[in-house]
């Protein structure tokens, strides 16, 4: 997580709000931030995730020569907008994101930017979530590159608590976007509650897991763990005490077909599909561990799985954790778990 009380400030290497043309359909701008070391691209276009609209995008090149993956950020903008002003800070943000990674200080996906008094777009305290970004018609872009999707100070704060694909999952079921859109939309209303300390997730050890991700298909729930996972997961359970629960904070699979949803109060499990879909492969953003159970179950918790285990079968999981061993265990109810290590190579995909 990066936590920045405010950005550097001055336009020195930015570009004054006069200098800025705003983009066409068919002319997108170019402005050189950093001189020969970082530029951003600005787009306009119609279309983001299917959904129709006018969109502003940002993307940079530059960042990954410094071993920041490549930004992308894109706006909703109505003609009320000042378009140019959110270029301005765009740009700004962009060479506060340079400058940090000279110092190694990097963001990912899964990662949170929280803003101080100085926030963006107006607004005290609120952030950026990212995620892996989509292509995006009349958008050229470079691979890999990472979508900074903007949110207000409370999501922030649940984001920090209980990761970023709860408020995600809930900006895919209000916007139609499965699994969840990678646009801003500054004018939404907040999907966060004043109640998310109701949720389990709050009286458990928690750990983001970044890659870690989870499809549960034909009572079988899968569990890949990818190398840049494993010290995080080796050392997190050898540090917890005897029969101690812990959650994992996942990212959702990406063939998944439905994704679990989750607001405080919400009664009965819930999820959303992608188009056409029948949510045969099912994801998440959280998976907890609850050992000293009487027999081994997976139940539905909020927008994740609860893993209910005996002691004994506790032991051979924690055993295949610390050795990065494959492991299959049945259930008591049919079903089973699986857990699979992912290597440098390997496809992540399920």
């Amino acid at each position: 997580m990066s936590v920045w009380s405010k950005l550097f400030g001055g336009t020195d290497n930015v570009r004054d709000l006069a200098a800025l043309v705003v983009p066409t359909a068919t002319h997108p701008t170019t402005v050189a931030l950093v001189p020969g070391k970082l530029t951003v691209t600005f787009h306009a276009h119609d279309d983001a995730d299917g959904r129709k609209g006018n969109f502003l995008t940002a993307v940079t090149e530059g960042l990954l020569k410094r071993g920041q993956r490549e930004l992308v950020v894109s706006l909703c903008v109505r003609e009320s907008d000042d378009a140019q002003a959110h270029m301005l800070e765009l740009n700004r943000f962009f060479v506060t994101v340079w400058r940090w990674a000279l110092q190694r200080n990097l963001v990912d996906t899964g990662g949170v930017t929280r803003f101080g008094e100085r926030g963006m777009f107006g607004r005290s305290g609120n952030g950026f979530v990212y995620v892996d970004a989509k292509p995006l018609r009349g958008v050229t872009m470079p691979g890999r590159a990472l979508a900074a999707i903007a949110v207000d100070p409370a999501e922030v704060e649940t984001a920090l608590a209980h990761g970023v694909y709860r408020i995600l999952a809930r900006l895919g079921e209000g916007s139609g976007c499965f699994p969840f859109p990678t646009w801003s939309d500054l004018t939404r209303p907040s999907v966060a509650s004043a109640r998310e300390g109701e949720s389990a997730l709050s009286k458990i050890s928690r750990t983001r897991a970044p890659g870690v991700h989870f499809l549960i298909e034909d009572k079988r729930l899968r569990v890949r763990i990818p190398t840049a996972a494993r010290g995080i997961l080796g050392r997190g359970v050898a540090a917890l005490a005897p029969g101690t629960p812990f959650a994992l904070l996942t990212e959702p699979a990406a063939n998944a077909d439905a994704m679990l949803v989750w607001h405080p109060g919400q009664a009965e499990p819930k999820a959303i599909y992608a188009d056409g879909s029948e949510g045969a492969r099912l994801t998440g953003g959280c998976l907890a561990v609850v050992p000293g159970g009487q027999k081994d179950e997976i139940r539905v918790m909020e927008d994740g799985y609860t893993l209910l285990l005996s002691d004994d079968t506790w032991g051979s999981l924690a055993s295949a954790l610390l050795g990065e061993r494959l492991i299959c265990l049945p259930m008591s109810d049919g079903a089973t778990l699986e857990i699979e290590w992912l290597y440098e190579r390997a496809v992540r995909d399920l």
